[in-house]
């Protein structure tokens, strides 16, 4: 682990953040604060310099076990909010995290961990806000708490968080969304990510989306877990992500079904959620671009058989259809857009003109429909 970083997240806590010498903590503890000019002239004496250093220990084993909670005797819950937390990525709450494992007991830092997951979730992967937005504020609250000042407690903080995400108040006339989440902000990310070819294989959240779903999965089998995520994570995504139907479709099994749009709507088919899978293991050089019924279930040249149907919890899922045509994508796409609402306890019908049909941009395929009919 890096010690600078380790310092620098530390002083945040410690110190009183100042946006303007964030880049030069290291100047300020041996230059300004702890120097033998200060202790001559009694500015800082032994005590302060003591219970910094205490500090610093104490802190260190959070910092530690915040990056590697295996190694912790926190319960397997704790353990599991944290890894998701190294998943996605901490943005600004290191030194809130700290603060709390230093001063409170695990049923106390845990609702933390939960509101900071879920602020990251739908700040930076759904709405996203640029990655510093409400750094500064962070790093304030997480001295503030340390050293509880303003009687700033473990459940303000949580609820600060909260406010951020989603806040409201008032009614009627005077309801105003105090909220840095904004879904209509990802229903616009996802039709630019399409009109650059990709959709929902470019957002930036779908590898831990997809984890998260397959634990989702593994929880609702009461099963093991069949993958892990440093496995999932350090692996290529065109070996980790499946396109169910493939990108390459010129097998009669494909275009018989989806010929029938252009090319255009081919390609929002192809990169639609619903068409995109987590594999367990590569498979993609196997599967390349076969029928689904091949995909499902086949005979390697090992004479065993392989498939969807023995593979990670989301591939037995994708399985258990008969058939893949465009309905089925927009069937399972709208199954995870729903696990997506329960999962970070949002409401699609609570925002004007974003509905999981636009998200998913199917919408000419009711076109289609209709001009068969």
């Amino acid at each position: 682990m890096d010690d600078d970083e380790f310092l620098r997240n530390h002083w945040i806590m410690y110190f009183k953040y100042d946006r303007k010498e964030s880049g030069s903590y290291a100047k300020y503890l041996l230059n300004e604060k702890f120097t033998a000019k200060n202790t001559i002239k009694g500015k800082i004496d032994l005590k302060e310099i003591k219970v910094y250093i205490d500090s610093l220990a104490k802190s260190v084993k959070s910092w530690f076990y915040l990056f590697n909670p295996q190694f912790s005797s926190y319960s397997d819950d704790t353990k599991e909010w944290i890894q998701k937390l190294n998943r996605i990525s901490m943005s600004a709450f290191p030194p809130l995290f700290m603060a709390s494992m230093n001063k409170c007991t695990e049923e106390e830092f845990v609702p933390l961990f939960q509101s900071a997951e879920k602020f990251i979730f739908l700040v930076f992967r759904l709405s996203q806000r640029p990655s510093n937005t409400k750094n500064s504020h962070f790093y304030r609250l997480a001295n503030s708490f340390y050293f509880g000042k303003e009687e700033t407690t473990i459940k303000s903080v949580i609820s600060n968080i909260n406010w951020l995400t989603q806040g409201e108040s008032g009614e009627g006339d005077d309801y105003v969304y105090h909220g840095w989440f904004d879904l209509g902000k990802f229903q616009t990310y996802i039709q630019d990510q399409y009109q650059r070819g990709e959709g929902f294989y470019s957002w930036n959240g779908l590898r831990y989306f997809l984890f998260e779903y397959e634990l989702y999965l593994q929880q609702k089998a009461n099963g093991n877990q069949k993958v892990k995520w440093s496995d999932f994570n350090k692996r290529k995504k065109e070996d980790t992500i499946e396109h169910i139907y493939p990108q390459t479709a010129t097998d009669k099994c494909w275009s018989t079904e989806f010929n029938m749009y252009n090319k255009k709507e081919r390609s929002i088919l192809l990169n639609n959620l619903g068409n995109l899978v987590l594999l367990g293991q590569s498979k993609n050089s196997e599967f390349q671009n076969k029928c689904f019924s091949f995909k499902k279930k086949h005979t390697n040249n090992l004479n065993s058989e392989v498939g969807f149907y023995n593979g990670a919890y989301s591939e037995i899922e994708v399985s258990s259809f008969d058939n893949w045509t465009p309905k089925e994508i927009e069937i399972r796409g709208k199954k995870m857009l729903s696990f997506l609402e329960k999962r970070w306890n949002i409401k699609f019908s609570d925002w004007e003109n974003v509905n999981k049909e636009n998200i998913l941009m199917l919408d000419f395929m009711k076109t289609e429909i209709a001009t068969e009919k």
